[in-house]
């Protein structure tokens, strides 16, 4: 038996549920599906069904979650739908402590037994008629259960099991990774789990284009604009690889490339993420912390607010002159919160140069002379003929220069208007050799300043 083979057998043995917790799950799913059913009275619900993972069958060992979709008439206005959703979730999971949980239309949650359920409300359309997010999944399990079988379920556990332990397994914008139908709908293109990675291991274009079916790939070029193209089965007008950043795309081919030239069994271990602590001292100076607590909302709502206010920030300290490296931003999905910058240095000289046109463009060069002769230190020609000056900064330390933004420009830089509220004076900022800061801040700060070892 070659090495991969016995890496593979050994990774499918931790992926692969065993018959008793096959026999549990498959209990706590029949005790809800019924109790659904029991409570969705109303007329206006038309089929109750089974979804996600545990439904095709793909899930992996320990870690499933049941979604069942309640199908709804599809003449129910917006407010109407998400009224009876959250109505019929509650009700059913009465028991189970339930509570509400917001995508793209709020959809209820619990514990069951130790295991999480979803109740989801989508309209019961027929394919194409989509009306809200939800209405193809219920199409997509239809599809994958009739593709797979039980050995491509078993690649996908593999492919499961392999992005999880790299980090990079889930779509939601937490976490900006593969989904669970993106690994099923890649076992469907390459057909088993060493095929997706050899495919993958070689992708040399700026854009990927990944597809079940025959595409006019220029087109779809053209119709996509994100660099990972992969068409939903369902819909080919759909990019599952939008939710996959290019960051994490890139981590799978690089990790791809390291397991299929040395198979190991970590590759399917999810490693404990530790700081490099060879340079924490030289670093730790220029890593700047911004942490602040807020007013509870969904996850993917503060996910969104901090992620699009991150790339602000990031920007406005590249104006001021502080060169940002890497960032990261990082809550605990309920108060706290915080954006981490690893910048090339906290502080800058006193002085800048600011280079002017040629001399010899009069319009351009008699402007910039009356626009920098009053904050000139200094103002030269220099040996390329342009007008230059030396000029004082407005702010040399990168801490202060972020409270300024958030106390004076915070509704002018283009934070998330629902995050300005909470980035109020309780604000705290500083670098990370400066006090001691909160776990989730240091497990933050770990991830930014780790070295991938599996494959570099």
């Amino acid at each position: 038996m070659s090495q991969l083979n016995s890496v593979l057998l050994k990774a499918l043995e931790l992926s692969k549920p065993m018959q008793g917790e096959v026999k549990k799950v498959s209990s706590v799913a029949k005790e809800v599906k019924e109790s659904i059913i029991k409570h969705a009275s109303s007329t206006q619900i038309k089929d109750v069904v089974l979804g996600g993972s545990y439904a095709k069958g793909t899930w992996l060992k320990g870690d499933v979650d049941i979604d069942i979709f309640v199908k709804m008439n599809s003449s129910l206005k917006e407010e109407e739908f998400e009224l009876l959703g959250k109505q019929i979730g509650l009700e059913s999971l009465k028991q189970y402590q339930p509570y509400l949980r917001y995508s793209d239309h709020p959809y209820v949650e619990a514990f069951v037994e130790g295991i999480r359920v979803n109740i989801v409300p989508c309209y019961d359309v027929e394919k194409w008629n989509w009306i809200s997010a939800a209405d193809r999944s219920p199409f997509h399990t239809e599809y994958v259960t009739k593709k797979l079988d039980e050995e491509k379920r078993d690649q996908v556990r593999l492919l499961k099991k392999f992005l999880k332990s790299l980090g990079i397994y889930g779509a939601e914008i937490a976490k900006n990774g593969f989904s669970g139908y993106v690994t099923e709908v890649l076992i469907l293109k390459y057909g088993s789990f060493q095929s997706t990675l050899e495919a993958l291991s070689h992708v040399q274009e700026e854009k990927v284009i990944i597809s079940t079916d025959p595409i006019d790939e220029e087109a779809a070029k053209k119709t996509f604009k994100h660099s990972v193209i992969i068409l939903d089965p369902i819909d080919p007008k759909r990019n599952l690889g939008t939710a996959i950043s290019v960051e994490n795309f890139g981590k799978f081919v690089l990790a791809a490339r390291t397991f299929l030239k040395k198979p190991s069994i970590e590759f399917f271990i999810r490693q404990e993420r530790e700081g490099n602590a060879n340079i924490f001292s030289e670093i730790y100076p220029n890593i700047l912390v911004v942490s602040f607590s807020y007013r509870e909302r969904s996850p993917d709502v503060i996910w969104g607010q901090l992620k699009k206010s991150i790339n602000t920030i990031s920007k406005q300290l590249t104006l001021g002159g502080f060169n940002v490296i890497r960032s990261i931003c990082t809550t605990d999905e309920r108060t706290e919160a915080a954006f981490i910058f690893l910048l090339e240095s906290i502080t800058l000289p006193s002085y800048m140069v600011k280079t002017g046109p040629k001399v010899l463009r009069k319009y351009d060069s008699s402007k910039f002379i009356s626009k920098n002769n009053n904050i000139a230190r200094l103002m030269w020609i220099d040996n390329e003929m342009r007008i230059t000056t030396l000029v004082a900064r407005k702010a040399t330390d990168a801490r202060e220069y972020v409270r300024l933004l958030l106390d004076e420009r915070i509704d002018s830089i283009g934070i998330t208007k629902g995050l300005v509220p909470d980035l109020g004076n309780k604000t705290q900022i500083y670098t990370a050799n400066e006090t001691k800061f909160t776990y989730l801040v240091k497990t933050a700060i770990n991830e930014l300043t780790t070295i991938e070892k599996i494959f570099f």
